[in-house]
């Protein structure tokens, strides 16, 4: 692979995600999630996120305290916590903050790199299929998108994001593109807090509007 993403010696490292997941959210624009799965390699580049708060963020799902569900949050930052809402769509967040905090980053989009064919396929589209449309652009497009192209299940939930199935790479974004925040998408509590962040200029992200 020569690309200048593609540099495995800027594997991220853990001490990077022990942080604010504010801070971390808007950090982790620009980065590459890469899942290695059945011979294949899936990348993408994250351009739209949202924080989590351990504190005073209804929102959360930390916020009524450890649960078996959201365990993965209040455990050492740099895992995964995958979970499913409306019984359909898996979403796949990065945990933050030291162990007992309760925080985490839901990627809500990012924008294809490598393994577009299987992410594709993942996504339920044939190989190959619209290859001019916009198909390609917004397969990890929504939270829920990006969950199903890289074929993230519960299954990966606790999973290390420092290799060697899952990690991501250093990355930043470029000198012209514009980070912007906002209030979180469909939050009806804690729904005044600025926690999302996105690339502004990338035809990946979930929505436009960042009021």
């Amino acid at each position: 692979m020569n690309n200048p993403m593609f540099d495995f010696s800027r594997i991220i490292d853990k001490n990077f995600y022990l942080n604010d997941p504010a801070v971390v959210a808007r950090r982790l624009l620009g980065k590459i999630f890469i899942r290695k799965t059945s011979g294949h390699l899936l990348a993408a580049r994250i351009v739209e996120t949202e924080a989590y708060l351990s504190r005073n963020d209804l929102a959360s799902h930390s916020a009524p305290g450890p649960t078996k569900r959201n365990a993965p949050m209040f455990a050492n930052g740099g895992i995964l916590y995958v979970y499913m809402i409306y019984g359909i769509h898996y979403c796949a967040n990065i945990v933050t903050e030291a162990m007992g905090k309760g925080s985490a980053v839901l990627i809500r989009a990012a924008e294809p790199v490598w393994g577009i064919d299987e992410m594709m396929i993942n996504r339920g589209y044939g190989k190959n299929e619209n290859s001019t449309s916009n198909i390609k652009i917004k397969l990890c497009s929504g939270p829920g998108n990006f969950a199903k192209a890289f074929d993230l299940t519960k299954s990966n939930n606790f999973a290390r994001l420092d290799g060697p199935e899952i990690y991501l790479l250093d990355y930043a974004p470029g000198p012209d593109e514009k980070i912007v925040s906002g209030k979180r998408i469909g939050i009806k509590k804690s729904a005044g807090l600025m926690l999302r962040f996105l690339i502004e200029d990338s035809p990946s992200i979930s929505r436009k509007n960042c009021i």
